[in-house]
């Protein structure tokens, strides 16, 4: 999943409003993998694409999966639908 470290470096900051003009805006909830605290029931959510919020843990919202690749991978494709990424080494 998605963590608020990735997210902030994405667009959104914590203490500020939201922000609609970057590229994980969607439009919808979903959880991010980081805690609000360590006490077990409360993590951020992250939400409509545009804020971040925490929430109860057992709140239903989506998921983002996140994948890392080395600066040395190489990847064709555009990320569109038509032409989607795809790594070739």
């Amino acid at each position: 999943l998605i963590t608020i470290d990735e997210v902030e470096m994405a667009g959104v900051n914590y203490a500020t409003s939201s922000n609609s003009s970057y590229y994980l805006y969607t439009g919808n909830y979903y959880w991010t993998m980081s805690p609000d605290l360590f006490d077990g029931w409360l993590a951020f959510e992250f939400c409509a694409g545009s804020s971040l919020f925490y929430r109860n843990v057992d709140d239903t919202y989506g998921v983002r999966p996140v994948l890392s690749l080395k600066s040395s991978v190489q990847l064709q494709g555009n990320g569109t639908m038509q032409s989607p990424f795809e790594v070739i080494s």
